[in-house]
């Protein structure tokens, strides 16, 4: 998203400080406020947009996700739901606290300049809710298509999509959610990127099974945003079972 450059600052909530786990939670909404559900969260280790994709959560019918973080420090959050655009924003959280996400104020930047015209909505009154931005112009939306999901033996799993994009800017963020191990992946590029772009072709992913994954029954979920914040729709297929 480097052209959008935009900026966030959260506003952070902590509740349940004594729990064991460190987790973050939050809730999505509309233009009307009404939650926005299902949707999918991918997160980096690190500031956002320069991390690496390490956690994941599927955002349920009510628009809320909670989702478990290994360690405290600072994550990227990038959170999509169809027909709008993607949200990302940092945080910072620390060991074995339970943070609630709350609204974003979001400096635009470059995204002012070469449009002239703020697409960040108004926030709720209630800071709990986070207010996804309206995607109005659907055409340029990159997509994902000819998904395969391969065993290469009993413990190797590869994974290849086509990623495209009409407008040709598509960003790193061609991602992958394991539902049952929560992990988050980036697939690897056909080749490197050009002025920061990532051409438009059949990306890769191998990963190795896990004790929590059920072939034949665990979901993946895969996503891919352009460089200035559009993304496809959420693409949902289940683990294969073991050949």
């Amino acid at each position: 998203m480097k052209l959008v450059a935009l900026t966030a600052a959260l506003s952070i909530g902590c509740v349940g400080s004594g729990e064991l786990q460190t987790q973050i939670s939050g809730q999505l909404v509309g233009e009307t406020e009404k939650p926005l559900g299902p949707g999918l969260v991918l997160l980096e280790r690190g500031p956002v947009h320069d991390g690496a994709y390490e956690r994941c959560g599927v955002v349920d019918p009510d628009g809320r996700f909670s989702i478990d973080l290994p360690v405290g420090g600072v994550w990227g959050i990038h959170l999509f739901h169809d027909d709008y655009s993607y949200l990302p924003a940092e945080f910072e959280i620390a060991e074995k606290q339970q943070l609630v996400l709350t609204s974003p104020m979001v400096v635009w930047g470059d995204w002012m300049d070469r449009t002239g015209v703020p697409t960040w909505p108004d926030q709720p009154a209630n800071p709990q809710l986070i207010r996804m931005p309206w995607d109005d112009l659907p055409s340029d939306n990159p997509t994902l298509r000819d998904l395969t999901m391969t065993w290469k033996s009993s413990d190797i799993l590869e994974i290849t999509v086509v990623a495209e994009d009409p407008d040709h800017d598509l960003s790193r963020m061609i991602l992958a959610c394991n539902q049952a191990t929560g992990d988050g992946y980036a697939f690897n590029p056909p080749g490197p990127p050009v002025d920061g772009l990532y051409p438009d072709g059949t990306y890769t992913l191998t990963v190795f099974r896990d004790e929590l994954d059920r072939p034949g029954e665990s979901k993946w979920f895969f996503i891919v945003s352009d460089d200035l914040c559009n993304n496809s729709p959420v693409l949902e297929a289940p683990l294969p079972p073991l050949p």
